[in-house]
């Protein structure tokens, strides 16, 4: 009798930096769900109970919750991570942002063994993450970057699931029943953003945007929702209140977070956003005012796309007249007839089709998992120096951030802000 040698499926333990609403943590969700209908591996997913379980369930793959937020270094996640890579043989840890990578390099790195890979889809990657942790990046410039620094760096654009997110995905009973949601009448214009009200990177344009809403809602039949929520939610709602009673009427609604977000980006009339919010708007052939830092907002077209594919779908304004811009923006994205919105919403659909599919993305992945395994593995002594290393940048950070003028030295050493870094 002839015994066949079966291979064992390569074991992946993804572990997201939170599961509330965001594009990240949807990202990651979408990537888990394409890898885990690949015979070939095997998922199991570590991540803080949020509003995306369900999702997460959905998805079929093994499922392991804690009550932990974003906080590093956590000797709790670090604990639970070394048990899950010995009494599941993980093969593979694959993080999502900073958080949990740190702690996945003391859980994996000092005694374990097992290769870590890191996607990093802020802006920018901290620099304290351990050189000889390969790095997911979301945009060429930052691949660029890395790969200068010696880092292991590989370029996966956030994906879109086109299936999911198309055009005709919801009937018209159910997106008139969001638009109604979002207080928009038959002859307003709704504008949607869809996102987490968090301090880094995206507070400062969802308070513009509202600000602007409210200035051009005096005279206009334009609505603005906010699908989404929080740690900043209450200096929104502070600014949504504030636009309504400028506008003299309520123009904005904050809805709160929604584990199904679809039918509202099919709702609206422009969309607003950045990331992988701004693609999943492109996808279901939306017009899509692109929302940055500093004041950035540009109308997501045949103009602007080079600057987008090269950098990401995002951008750093000059820092002054960011309401200004905004309104004006929207001013002429909502002076569009019927035909151009179309035309608009038609390239970006055919581009993310073209470039951003999820199958594509999926099978990126794949093979960064299997060179992440086939790599040569440190001793555990180079572990053990790693993980000192991080501690030590850990430490200076910690200090940096608590103590302004030590804060201020560092940049002028380092000459980037450790605190935006830390943000990311």
């Amino acid at each position: 009798m002839t015994v066949r040698n079966v291979e064992r499926r390569t074991r992946v333990l993804v572990v997201p930096h939170n599961f509330e609403l965001g594009g990240s943590q949807i990202n990651a969700l979408e990537l888990i769900s394409e890898v885990a209908r690949d015979p070939g591996f095997e998922v199991i997913v570590y991540a803080p109970d949020g509003e995306l379980v369900e999702r997460a369930r959905r998805i079929g793959v093994e499922l392991h919750l804690t009550k932990l937020r974003e906080s590093a270094l956590s000797l709790r996640r670090i604990h639970d991570l070394r048990k899950l890579i010995r009494t599941r043989g993980i093969d593979v840890i694959h993080t999502y942002e900073w958080v949990p990578t740190v702690d996945a390099v003391f859980a994996a790195g000092v005694g374990v063994g097992v290769p870590l890979v890191s996607t990093i889809l802020s802006m920018d990657y901290p620099y304290f993450i351990p050189s000889t942790v390969p790095l997911v990046l979301g945009t060429q410039q930052l691949v660029d970057r890395a790969r200068g620094e010696g880092r292991v760096a590989r370029l996966i654009e956030p994906p879109v699931d086109t299936e999911e997110f198309r055009p005709n995905a919801c009937g018209p009973d159910e997106i008139a029943a969001a638009r109604a949601e979002c207080g928009a009448g038959q002859d307003d214009d709704l504008v949607v953003v869809v996102g987490r009200l968090a301090q880094a990177l995206k507070l400062e344009g969802i308070l513009t945007l509202v600000e602007a809403i409210g200035n051009l809602g005096r005279t206009a039949p334009v609505r603005l929702a906010i699908v989404g929520d929080g740690p900043e939610r209450p200096a929104v709602q502070a600014a949504v209140d504030r636009a309504n009673a400028h506008a003299r009427r309520k123009v904005i609604s904050l809805l709160g977070s929604r584990s199904e977000p679809l039918r509202y980006y099919l709702a609206a009339d422009i969309a607003v956003g950045m990331g992988g919010s701004a693609l999943r708007a492109m996808a279901v052939a939306k017009p899509l005012l692109v929302q940055g830092e500093q004041g950035f907002w540009a109308m997501a077209d045949e103009q602007s796309l080079p600057q987008f594919l090269e950098h990401g779908w995002y951008g750093i304004g000059e820092g002054t007249g960011a309401t200004e811009r905004c309104t004006a923006e929207l001013a002429r994205m909502l002076a569009l007839d019927e035909s151009e919105r179309a035309a608009l919403g038609q390239f970006g659909r055919d581009l993310v089709m073209r470039r951003y599919s999820l199958q594509a993305a999926g099978l990126e992945l794949r093979a960064v998992y299997a060179d992440v395994v086939s790599m040569p593995r440190q001793t555990a002594f180079q572990r053990l120096v790693a993980a000192a290393r991080l501690a030590l940048e850990l430490a200076k950070v910690r200090i940096s951030t608590r103590f302004p003028r030590i804060q201020r030295k560092v940049r002028e050493l380092r000459g980037h802000a450790i605190t935006q870094q830390v943000g990311a």
